[in-house]
């Protein structure tokens, strides 16, 4: 323990109840989701996936709107710009707030703000009256909540569970994610069709609400040593610690390397299946199933083996191939061969994702965890910033040539890395966080 910091309070214990601990049924739990058995962490797990699942369901409601009112490429560009940029402005004061105030508390407000946009956008539908910069409003909306309760929301899980079962918690968390990507969108292409694009902002609206009232049954997340001192020098100390560690500013630029080079290829794969594949909407939907269902694979694998030791190796190799894998997408030319590596691309970035974070997790303190988490999170904020030269690269030359370089970079960044910071070969964060 770091001076200063107050001893934490225990992790809840798990729930009383369930299955005989020798029934089959309690052993695969056990085995699988051990974190699930702690009460505020299920119902934090349920609250996150009404969260994405309502995030995804907007992203394809708020698209079919805006061809239906616009018919405009850049306009669904440009509201993905809006939505995304103050993740980039945001993450840093996110990270000060969760390491300075109830974070149960942050989550339930920033819930609140995201029932309340995608509410009054469902009602401007139904009354007809919705215009293009009310979906700009409300995608800042979200885009800031989620800026300023992501550093919390995933803090918050190291206080809910004990150390021993962070690590499958963490891959818990990030299994909703990659599920609801795939299942957020599915569902809301249904919706549309059947109750409408206000009906299904209507449902994705209830989502946030029924995340909120989990939320309100967590006990815990304010147990964390407080951030002293000037919001500024609170996110200075956060910057100045991650560039003292060699091991935790690798896994920054570990984590900077698909955020930049490699997963622009998803807002290019449009372009790609339309120019290089001659095929169509359909397909695309099918590709993008399958990077979908292979991340959700991922995933699971990750929460199986979330008690491994060798973190550091497993995210490099796993960061490492996920480039190689774009690159191999740029030379596919054939749907059914660009699906078949497109489901191990997804495999290996949910395998690079959820264990990266778990290394974060496990080796930030207890007073810097929500603001190392932000500057983690700052990373895919810039993701718009590599899509830039991508488009051009896209558009000068063509789809495939930017692939190629986009996930060329990529390999080039994980190799530097291997390299700069070979610590993560030998890194146990484990016994880091046990010590």
């Amino acid at each position: 323990m770091t001076g200063g910091e107050t001893p934490r309070a225990a992790p809840p214990a798990p729930a009383a109840g369930g299955p005989d601990r020798g029934s089959p049924l309690r052993r695969v739990r056990a085995r699988m989701f051990p974190a699930l058995a702690n009460r505020d962490y299920s119902r934090l797990w349920r609250a996150n996936l009404g969260t994405t699942m309502s995030f995804w369901m907007q992203s394809l409601a708020q698209g079919w709107l805006v061809v239906e009112l616009t018919d405009s490429e850049f306009i669904l560009g440009l509201l993905a710009f809006f939505r995304s940029i103050p993740m980039l402005l945001l993450s840093p004061f996110g990270g000060v707030l969760a390491d300075r105030v109830d974070r149960v508390r942050l989550l339930i407000s920033m819930q609140i703000l995201m029932s309340l946009s995608g509410l009054s956008v469902g009602v401007l539908v139904a009354l007809n009256a919705v215009d293009i910069w009310h979906l700009a409003v409300a995608g800042v909306t979200v885009g800031a909540s989620f800026a300023l309760s992501v550093p919390a929301r995933n803090a918050l899980v190291s206080d809910l569970v004990p150390r021993r079962e962070l690590s499958n918690a963490v891959a818990l968390t990030n299994t909703t994610m990659n599920a609801s990507r795939v299942v957020g969108p599915t569902l809301a292409g249904f919706l549309v069709g059947l109750i409408g694009i206000a009906g299904t902002y209507f449902v994705q609206t209830a989502g946030y609400v029924w995340s909120t009232l989990n939320l309100l049954t967590v006990r815990g997340g304010n147990q964390h040593p407080r951030a002293r001192g000037s919001t500024l020098g609170a996110m200075a100390e956060g910057f100045r610690y991650v560039r003292g560690s060699r091991p935790l500013t690798a896994l920054l630029l570990l984590n900077l390397s698909p955020a930049l080079f490699s997963m622009p290829m998803i807002m290019l794969l449009p372009a790609f299946v339309k120019e290089n594949l001659r095929a169509g909407a359909e397909e695309l939907g099918l590709l993008m199933g399958a990077l979908g269902v292979g991340a959700v694979v991922g995933s699971l694998v990750v929460v199986l083996y979330a008690g491994h030791r060798r973190k550091g190796p497993a995210a490099m190799l796993a960061a490492g191939a996920y480039g190689a894998l774009v690159v191999a997408v740029a030379f596919t030319r054939a749907p059914l061969a660009t699906g078949a590596v497109l489901a191990v691309a997804g495999f290996f970035s949910a395998v690079y994702m959820s264990t990266n974070q778990s290394i974060l997790q496990l080796l930030a303190p207890d007073r810097l965890r929500g603001r190392v988490l932000s500057i983690w999170m700052l990373s895919w904020g810039l993701t718009p910033l590599g899509l830039l030269p991508m488009s051009i690269i896209a558009d000068r030359i063509d789809t495939s040539a930017a692939l190629a370089v986009g996930g060329g970079l990529s390999v080039a960044v994980v190799v530097f890395v291997m390299v700069w910071g070979r610590e993560l070969w030998t890194l146990d964060p484990e016994g880091a966080a046990e010590g």
